[in-house]
């Protein structure tokens, strides 16, 4: 039984240290996204450490929009970092030497979702990004998406 429970435990941390590459087929928002992998797999992906507006918030057409004009129909390295409640991957995604969840904190279209992820340099792509006052942080009182959803 032991031995049995080392082995799920082995392949969990191998599936979610999953490195592969995939074409953007859609974009769901500034923080999801659709892929297919070189199988034909379709793999729905939650970018990892930030959190983008929702569709209908303040700048979520913006994030979205940008997302687009980034990645889709692009080929993508995408780096499996674990899976969601809502089963999605929960990944880096790199293209053109651009790490997303970065290259979104820098133009301000998302926030830095430090209750997940605790690298510093992403709290601190977010700061600049407020303190400059570019994208979302133009806004007087911009709203996470986190109280946003709470709200609905």
């Amino acid at each position: 039984m032991k031995n049995l429970l080392l082995i799920f435990l082995f392949l969990g941390i191998f599936i979610s240290s999953q490195t592969y590459h995939a074409k953007v087929v859609g974009v769901h928002d500034g923080d999801t996204v659709y892929v297919l992998d070189s199988l034909n797999v379709n793999h729905k992906i939650r970018i990892a450490g930030i959190d983008a507006p929702e569709s209908n918030q303040d700048f979520g057409t913006q994030a979205k929009k940008f997302v687009s004009d980034q990645i889709f129909k692009k080929i993508v390295t995408i780096k499996v970092n674990t899976h969601d409640l809502y089963g999605r991957e929960v990944s880096w995604l790199y293209y053109e030497n651009k790490n997303l969840s970065e290259e979104l904190l820098k133009n301000g279209f998302a926030w830095h979702y430090a209750k997940y992820d605790h690298q510093k340099y992403l709290q601190d792509l977010e700061d600049e990004a407020r303190k400059n006052k570019i994208g979302l942080w133009s806004l007087p009182n911009p709203v996470p998406p986190s109280e946003f959803r709470k709200q609905k």
